[in-house]
């Protein structure tokens, strides 16, 4: 078959542009069976030309459709699942006979609101899909016995069944919301992939990096997964959803093949690793490190890092195999909101990571959550001095990236959610699909405030450091 793997819509503005690793990964599971095409709608501000004339010249018989993000988050009241609809709805007029698969993270957490938001969707993956699609395009006249798959039974797009018009599936489109999604009892949880090792490396013919090379100002462009699942209890988040709770590490050597490879044959000079937190368990991060230094190794990465956890000699280890940017989402920034959170951390434990940051030279960059529930005067006190002392703690050697301050966005099933629907501080009518932050009076202009704050610190200590020279 012809599969076509196309990267939904997930910037706002394609000035910072990401590697669609996951498509990459699922290129390379499907293997050489089928004959495969990759398309990336972000690289382009206005995609669908570029769709349509791929739809038309490689004619898919299957398209698999990558949906990440929901919004840009950043406190941004835009949502993508527009772009998502508007892409089904050209995929169906313009490639009428091909079967359309839908995944990806954004889809994992609405995933039957998303099939029926999205009538022209035919089959979708919960979950990981390494697996699950490849056997998916085996048995797509039988999707019951392929775990994680949904499908549609209402008869608007059976298995097989020749594609109806672009209006009948309007038609169908309350028919469609009030059912005709299932899953069987056995395939209706996320499905995770448990051996990450056993994954071959993705297939960077289908998405060349060159594409993605020299467009990005701040942040790698390329990621590289050092493992799946976190263990942590934060009540906000979404990673224990998504990747489950039990750590799933790749081996450091899988890893650094993977780092040498993109190096030698591709040019790139810097990664993200995507954990959830890349010092998490402390000793593996260790080991990568090690396993770049013993191959000698020469590539810059960046990965964010649970503060309870970084040491002084651990960072030495990680600044001479490479670390160029440490990123720190302690979110909260006083004792209450650090435990309203569930981050298990202390304000003593933040600054201990930022003076051990600020001492490295590492270039540093530090997130923040505020007007919390039950936000007050003096957690708000504490914030800022928190700030305070996190700039001055870097002001000697310059190398404060960022203080990113943001509201937080809600997110069903998310403890704290849960508690805030129940305390009914926001109205639970609100439909969480779009982006909806936490941020009522009196502190709802607080993430702006701050905001100046930092801005006019870090102005002053970017001058201070001009006039010294």
């Amino acid at each position: 078959m012809r599969v076509l793997l196309v990267q939904a819509v997930s910037t706002h503005d394609c000035s910072e542009v990401v590697f669609p690793l996951g498509l990459a990964g699922l290129a390379a599971a499907i293997g050489r069976e089928h004959e495969v095409q990759g398309l990336d709608l972000n690289l382009d501000p206005i995609p669908w030309p570029g769709l349509v004339r791929t739809l038309d010249a490689f004619r898919p018989d299957v398209v698999g459709i990558s949906f990440r993000n929901l919004d840009p988050l950043a406190g941004h009241l835009i949502s993508f699942v527009p772009h998502l609809k508007t892409l089904g709805i050209l995929i169906r007029q313009y490639a009428p006979e091909a079967t359309v698969v839908l995944g990806g993270s954004a889809f994992t957490l609405f995933a039957r609101r998303l099939m029926e938001e999205v009538p022209e969707v035919d089959f979708a993956v919960s979950g990981e899909a390494e697996t699950a699609f490849p056997l998916l395009l085996q048995n797509l006249q039988t999707p019951g016995a392929v775990p994680g798959v949904l499908w549609r039974t209402d008869g608007a797009r059976e298995p097989g069944a020749a594609s109806r018009s672009v209006e009948i599936g309007l038609q169908r489109r309350d028919q469609v919301r009030r059912g005709g999604v299932v899953c069987t009892p056995d395939n209706a949880q996320i499905v995770y992939c448990q051996d990450l090792d056993s994954l071959p490396l993705p297939d960077w013919r289908t998405f060349a990096p060159a594409y993605y090379q020299n467009r990005n100002r701040y942040v790698a462009f390329m990621g590289v997964e050092t493992k799946r699942g976190c263990p942590n209890n934060c009540r906000y988040c979404l990673y224990p959803v998504l990747q489950g709770r039990r750590l799933r590490l790749r081996s450091p050597e899988r890893i650094v093949d993977e780092l040498e490879t993109l190096q030698r044959d591709f040019g790139i000079r810097s990664v993200h690793f995507t954990d959830a937190v890349v010092n998490q368990p402390q000793e593996h991060l260790s080991d990568i490190c090690k396993e770049i230094l013993r191959r000698g190794l020469e590539i810059g990465w960046t990965g964010f890092f649970r503060e309870d956890t970084l040491s002084e000699k651990e960072l030495d280890l990680y600044s001479e195999a490479g670390l160029l940017t440490l990123y720190f989402s302690a979110d909260g920034a006083s004792d209450y909101t650090l435990k309203l959170l569930g981050k298990n951390l202390t304000l003593e434990q933040v600054l201990h990571a930022g003076k051990l940051a600020a001492r490295s030279g590492i270039l540093s960059v530090y997130h923040f959550l505020v007007n919390l529930p039950g936000e007050t005067q003096g957690s708000v006190d504490q914030t800022y001095r928190l700030l305070d002392k996190l700039f001055s703690l870097h002001a000697s050697r310059g190398n404060l990236g960022a203080v990113v301050i943001n509201n937080l966005r809600l997110y069903p099933g998310t403890p704290l959610t849960e508690k805030i629907l129940r305390d009914r501080l926001i109205d639970p009518g609100l439909d969480l699909l779009y982006p909806i932050y936490f941020n009522p009076p009196p502190w709802d202009n607080l993430r702006h405030e701050l905001g100046a704050f930092c801005m006019s610190q870090g102005a002053l200590s970017y001058l201070s450091a001009v006039d010294s020279e």
